[in-house]
């Protein structure tokens, strides 16, 4: 997903084509994000990649056909200008993979910080008993 383009932008890029009933895009990691701002760029939300799931399939697959490897806009002032798309139909997919991959992916993180704040308050434990 280029830079300054968020859902919104999609969905109204998109929708020309077809009536969209979700759009869903990953936002970058937050170290990445930290680093470039650190190294002087933008400060803006960023995305990866996202999901567009349309009211009928037909559509999908003719906008996953048509849009794949051209140009976002076809205006030379436009910012989106050199950006291509990159649109792929994903066959059998359904919304509720995604939906269970993110939440899987959540259950993970909260499991490796409760892990790692079990770690800090042994450690501080042991600290405090030893200062005693």
């Amino acid at each position: 997903v280029p830079p300054r383009m968020g859902p919104a932008k999609v969905k109204t890029l998109l929708s020309d084509f077809g009536i969209i009933t979700r759009v869903y895009l990953v936002e970058e990691d937050k170290t990445v994000r930290k680093k470039r701002r650190k190294a002087g760029g933008s400060g803006g939300k960023r995305y990866t990649e996202g999901w567009i799931e349309f009211e009928s399939k037909k559509v999908a697959k003719s906008v996953g056909q048509t849009l794949n490897m051209s140009r976002i806009s076809n205006l030379k002032g436009n910012i989106h200008y050199d950006d291509m798309w990159n649109v792929k139909y994903l066959k059998g997919f359904k919304w509720s993979h995604l939906t269970e991959k993110v939440a899987y992916e959540r259950r993970v993180r909260e499991q490796k910080l409760r892990v790692e704040m079990m770690e800090v308050r042994r450690e501080n434990a042991s600290y405090i008993a030893q200062v005693e």
